[in-house]
């Protein structure tokens, strides 16, 4: 083993703290980590920082990849300490958010939708997604990236995650085979007192109920009632698949269906939810109602391994899907849990000294002198490092039996061809804030007024004794207007005219 640390693409190797280094490594979409402490000594001035782009080798084979989301710090003498925690790529995924709807759309065309227009530039890729399957209606509102695709996948029963390459892979189900297998012939690829393998029951089912949906009869039904004159109201005893017949003294009547069809134009109108026949106007006393028609059958389906329930009891399971339209299906949907759960779950865990483990894979363990021999998918794979050339792998293991359910809704989702819908009713919303630079110019212009000279010519004319020669004015007390130039009345204020 010879590990290289590079933060940057600068390999930093000989800063880190070897016993502080370890790696998780998780199955799917849940995101791998990485830790270590780095040592600088004075004067090597180098100080990690958050989103540092980390990358791990194994001489030649990448172990993680991704970026730093938290670095703390401390020093002692003339060192300092950072330590580092870094996520693999997913973090890229949930730093953004999606507001769209899909109609109609594969799996593939959601996934290369969201990359297209939410990761442009980011280097993120999707050469590994394969996802065929439509989806009738698919919607994310305000949903991070990771987010929609976990929810993709829950609904197409798929898994996902992202490489240390930053390529999204999206598949049916993992069976990527391990580097090594553990048997009695190789026993060197593991530390053989580190193998422990549990049983569990309390996933045990060996009685699988399954209820399904409808199916329409092969042969209609009749029920016949009798008017009283009065009632309009009667019961179909069955949930009818379509508008049934009815007749009344043998004669057929023009059936409607209730608050669709308005009264007017028909004899009676026939309710699906409520299961009855309702007359506009109420049959006659005595008269013979008949209606007939197919009728809507539920699919229920019980299956049991009797091997199973000799050797630990009944633990039965139901299950409604009303997705399922048939009693085959149905029968074989209850088979694939038996197939999964008729036993008990088989867990376990390892360490080996050997790379090439990583979550996701296939192992088979096959030990005679354990009396195991079975398939098992690798949970998590976690390293601890004692020297940069020195460490020990610990792989967790869960039973692969569950994977035949995987598989077995796989098969009905493309044989099949369901429509699936997510969150159709959803409204979405997009807010856009617009920056917009205005410019605003001032023009002033100056307006000259021309000079106009003109010439005018003023006059005065000076009258004696206008009143009459000797005659005075006469006083009168203002405010007072003199109505002519010959007019003697003048004003005549008394606080402040003096006559003398």
């Amino acid at each position: 083993m010879n590990v290289i640390v590079k933060i940057n693409n600068t390999e930093r190797t000989n800063l880190i703290d070897w016993e502080s280094f370890g790696i998780e490594d998780n199955i799917n979409e849940q995101p791998n980590l990485c830790n270590f402490t780095i040592r600088v000594y004075e004067g090597q001035n180098f100080k990690p920082a958050i989103s540092d782009v980390i990358e791990v080798f194994d001489d030649t084979l990448k172990i993680f990849g991704g970026k730093i989301i938290r670095v703390g710090s401390s020093s002692s003498g003339d060192l300092n300490f950072y330590e580092v925690e870094a996520k693999d790529y997913t973090l890229d995924l949930d730093r953004i958010l999606v507001t769209e709807r899909f109609d109609n759309k594969t799996g593939n065309e959601v996934v290369t939708y969201i990359i297209s227009n939410y990761l442009a530039g980011s280097g993120v890729t999707h050469v590994n997604t394969n996802c065929p399957i439509t989806i009738n209606v698919i919607v994310f509102d305000q949903t991070s990236i990771s987010k929609c695709l976990t929810e993709l996948c829950e609904l197409l029963n798929y898994s996902w995650y992202i490489d240390y390459d930053k390529d999204i892979h999206l598949f049916a189900k993992n069976d990527k085979p391990a580097p090594f297998n553990l048997t009695d012939e190789n026993d060197s690829n593991y530390i053989r007192d580190s193998l422990v393998v549990d049983s569990d029951l309390s996933q045990l089912r060996n009685v699988v109920i399954i209820e399904g949906g409808e199916i329409t009869s092969d042969n209609p039904r009749t029920s016949t009632q009798a008017g009283n004159g009065s009632k309009k109201s009667f019961a179909t005893d069955y949930k009818f698949s379509d508008k049934p017949t009815v007749k009344v003294n043998g004669v057929a009547m023009n059936v409607g269906v209730d608050f669709l069809d308005n009264d007017v134009g028909f004899d009676c109108l026939w309710n699906f939810n409520e299961k009855y026949i309702r007359f506009v106007n109420a049959p006659a006393s005595g008269a013979v109602i008949e209606i007939s028609g197919k009728y809507l059958i539920p699919i229920m389906v019980q299956v049991e391994d009797e091997m199973s329930i000799a050797q630990y009891g009944r633990f039965e399971f139901s299950k409604v899907d009303k997705n399922i339209k048939s009693a085959e299906e149905a029968k074989m949907y209850g088979e694939a849990q038996l197939g999964a759960y008729a036993f008990t779950i088989r867990e376990g865990a390892f360490r080996t000294y050997e790379s090439g483990l990583s979550s996701g894979q296939t192992i088979q363990v096959n030990l005679s002198n354990r009396n195991i021999a079975e398939s098992f998918l690798i949970m998590r794979v976690s390293l601890k490092m004692l020297t940069a050339s020195h460490g020990e792998w610990t792989a967790e293991l869960a039973t692969m039996r569950t994977l035949g359910i995987i598989s077995f809704l796989q098969k009905l989702l493309i044989d099949q061809k369901k429509k699936l819908t997510l969150n159709e009713d959803v409204v979405l919303k997009k807010y856009y804030v617009i920056n917009e630079t205005v410019e605003v110019a001032e023009e002033i212009g100056l307006k000259i007024i021309d000079h106009i000279e003109e010439t005018v010519e003023v006059t005065e004319e000076i009258m004696n004794d206008p009143f009459g020669a000797g005659v005075p004015p006469d006083f009168v007390v203002a405010p007072y207007k003199p109505t002519s130039n010959t007019d003697p009345k003048r004003e005549f204020k008394l606080d402040r005219c003096t006559l003398g």
